[in-house]
C-alpha cells in the first residue's frame, strides 16, 4: 500500500501508455472511498483498486478506451441496480470518476510529489478539469508553501479548502465553471518495531500490508535479515536502545517494542518515552507494565502523563493468544490510531456530569452548600472543571435541588433533575446521561463532593483518554479506584439498562478488559465528604497546603 503516484511514477518510467482513474465524489454507498485511485493499462490493472465488481470493471473498460483514445475521461457510476440484476451494483450509491488517459504528461508533477515524500512532506495535489474539454490540469502544492502562494488565480479563491483539506485529512470535489478535485497527500507513517522475534516478524508481515514503512531493529543477524522479515523496508542489525536513539521521531511514527525481555523494553522505552511519537505500544503483562511504570516514574525517567501515553501492554483486546493473533492486536492498534490521528482532525469532546442528588444525611445538612475555597463545594467542583480541559457540564440535582440550583445558577451549566435521586448514584448517572449534549464523545463521571480534585487531575484523565484506545477510564492512586471516570458514549446503552439491583461495579465488571487505570499520584481522588469529621479535615487539608 506505497503511495499510489509513487507506483505510478515507477511505472511511467517504463515506458508502457497507462491511465490512472480516481473516485472523486461519492454519494451514498459505494465500494470505496472518495480519494482512491487504480493504475491501468490498454491490457488490465496494474495496481491500486477502485474497489472491485462492476465499478472497477467499467472503470477498466473506459480506461482501456481513454488509452487507446488519448481522452481522458469524467463520468459519474449508479450503484444502486435491484437485487436480482446479476450484472449490477447494488450498494446503493453513486462514484464520480476521473479518468487521466495521459499521467505522462504531469510525470513532473509526481516526480515533485515523490520528492517530498522522501523528505517526509505532505501536501495537496489539485486537479483541475475543465467543463469544455477534457484536458486535465494537476498542481501540486507542499504543505510549507500553502501559505505563501497558490498557483494559479482559480486556485487562489479556493485557498482555504486547500489548506483544510490538509488540516483534515479530506478530499474535496467542487463543481462550479470547472470541477476541481483536491486531494491530501501524507507520507507514509514510518513504523519502528524493536525486536524481530516472532512477534516482530507477524508485525511486520502485517504492518507492511497496511500501508507502513517498516523498519526492524534485532542485535541478532541470525533473526534481523531478509529470510525472516522479508517484508520489512529497511532493516538494522545493532544495539536495539542505541538505534533507536538514533533513528529520528516524529509525529508520524510509530514504535512497536516486542524485544526478547523486559529489561531490553525497557532500554528501548528510555529512548522514545519523552518523543513526539504518534504511537509508542510495549509488549508484557499488567504487572510488568505497573512495576516499569513505577520505576520510570520513581527515577525521573518519564512524567506519570507520559507514561500512560504508552499502549501498554500493547494491542487491541481480543483474546489473542498465539503469535499470529498477537500480531492482529497489534496491527489493529497501530491501524486504529493512525485513522484518529488523520481522520477529521476531530478533537474528542468530554462533557462532565456532577453528581450532586444526594441527600447529605451524614452531614446532617446540605454538604454541597458547605463553604469551600471562598465559594461552596459544588461551586468548588464546578470552577475546577470550567478551567479544564472539558466542553459540556451537566450538574445532576435531586435532594435540596432548589437551594443548589439557585446557588449554581449562573454558573454556565446545563442542570437536569433526577426525580429518583433516592435510589443512589447509578440513577444520577442515568439521569446525566440522558441530558449529554449530541456532540459528546466521552463522559466524565465526577462527584459533587469532591472539591479537592484539581484541574490538573482532570486535564490528565482527559489527555490520557485521548491517546488511548480503551473506552473506559478510572483514577487511581497505588492501585485503589476513586474518581473521576471517564466512559465513551459507546457504552451508554448498557448503562441505561442497569436496573436498581445493579451498581457501577456491575458496569465495569462486565467490561473489564476495556478499562484503563490512571495514576494520579494523589489520594483527593479517594477522598470524598461526608461526614462533619471529613469536612473539617479537608479544610485543615487546605490550610496546610
Amino acid at each position: 500500500m506505497k503511495n499510489i503516484y509513487s507506483i505510478l511514477l515507477n511505472e511511467l518510467d517504463k515506458g508502457i501508455p497507462l491511465a490512472i482513474a480516481t473516485i472523486v465524489g461519492t454519494k451514498g454507498s459505494t465500494p470505496q472511498v472518495q480519494g482512491v485511485s487504480a493504475i491501468f493499462s490498454e491490457n488490465g490493472l496494474v495496481s491500486g483498486t477502485l474497489g472491485g465488481g462492476i465499478l472497477e470493471a467499467t472503470a477498466q473498460e473506459k480506461a482501456s478506451q481513454a488509452i487507446a483514445e488519448k481522452r481522458s475521461l469524467h463520468f459519474e457510476f449508479d450503484l444502486d441496480a435491484g437485487v436480482s440484476d446479476a450484472e449490477s451494483a447494488i450498494c446503493g450509491g453513486k462514484a464520480r470518476i476521473l479518468i487521466d488517459a495521459d499521467p505522462k504528461k504531469y510525470i513532473n508533477i509526481f516526480r515533485n510529489i515523490n520528492n517530498s515524500l522522501k523528505k517526509r512532506q505532505p501536501g495537496v495535489l489539485v486537479t483541475m478539469i475543465p467543463e469544455d474539454k477534457t484536458e486535465i490540469l494537476r498542481y501540486w502544492i507542499e504543505k510549507n508553501t500553502i501559505t505563501d502562494s497558490v498557483p494559479e488565480p482559480e486556485l487562489s479563491k479556493h485557498k482555504e479548502e486547500i489548506k483544510k483539506c490538509l488540516e483534515e485529512n479530506q478530499c474535496y470535489y467542487l463543481k462550479n465553471t470547472y470541477s476541481l478535485f483536491i486531494e491530501p497527500i501524507f507520507p507514509i507513517p514510518e513504523l519502528i518495531i524493536a525486536g524481530a522475534g516472532h512477534i516482530g516478524q507477524a508485525v511486520s508481515h502485517l504492518s507492511s500490508l497496511l500501508g507502513f514503512e517498516v523498519t526492524v531493529i534485532d542485535d541478532r543477524p541470525e533473526f534481523c535479515n531478509m529470510d525472516k522479515c522479508p517484508d520489512a523496508d529497511h532493516l538494522i542489525v545493532e544495539n536495539i536502545a542505541k538505534a533507536v536513539q538514533e533513528i529520528p521521531k516524529t509525529p508520524d511514527t510509530y514504535i512497536v517494542i516486542v524485544t526478547r525481555g523486559h529489561q531490553y523494553d525497557s532500554d528501548v522505552l528510555r529512548q522514545c518515552i519523552d518523543s513526539d511519537a504518534a504511537y509508542i505500544g510495549m509488549i508484557g503483562s499488567k504487572r510488568k507494565i505497573r512495576l516499569m511504570r513505577g520505576k520510570f516514574i520513581d527515577e525521573g525517567w518519564s512524567t506519570p502523563s507520559q507514561f500512560d501515553h504508552i499502549h501498554a501492554p500493547i494491542g487491541i483486546e481480543i483474546g489473542s493468544k498465539t503469535v499470529q493473533e498477537i500480531a492482529v492486536s497489534i496491527c489493529a492498534q497501530l491501524v486504529l490510531v493512525r485513522n484518529q490521528k488523520t481522520g477529521s482532525g476531530h478533537k474528542q469532546v468530554i462533557s462532565a456530569v456532577i453528581l450532586a442528588a444526594g441527600e447529605s444525611r451524614r452531614m446532617g445538612e446540605p454538604k454541597l452548600l458547605l463553604p469551600f475555597a471562598e465559594k461552596t463545594i459544588i461551586e468548588t467542583v464546578i470552577q475546577t472543571v470550567m478551567r479544564s480541559d472539558i466542553k459540556h457540564i451537566i450538574v445532576v440535582l435531586g435532594s435540596e435541588k432548589d437551594k443548589i440550583r439557585n446557588k449554581i445558577s449562573d454558573y454556565p451549566v446545563i442542570i437536569t433533575e433526577n426525580q429518583e435521586y433516592q435510589k443512589g448514584m447509578l440513577s444520577s448517572i442515568q439521569c446525566g446521561l440522558g441530558a449529554l449534549p449530541d456532540d459528546t464523545d466521552a463522559i466524565m463521571i465526577l462527584l459533587g463532593d469532591q472539591p479537592m480534585v484539581t484541574g490538573p487531575v482532570i486535564d490528565q484523565l482527559a489527555d490520557t483518554y485521548r491517546h488511548t484506545d480503551k473506552g473506559i477510564l478510572i483514577a487511581v492512586h497505588k492501585g485503589k479506584r476513586g474518581h473521576p471516570i471517564i466512559i465513551n458514549t459507546k457504552y451508554k446503552t448498557d448503562i441505561k439498562q442497569l436496573g436498581s439491583e445493579n451498581s457501577m461495579h456491575d458496569f465495569t465488571k462486565k467490561f473489564a478488559p476495556e478499562i484503563l487505570e490512571v495514576e494520579t499520584g494523589t489520594t483527593e481522588i479517594l477522598r470524598d465528604i461526608d461526614t462533619p469529621e471529613d469536612y473539617h479535615k479537608e479544610l485543615t487539608y487546605r490550610r496546610l497546603s
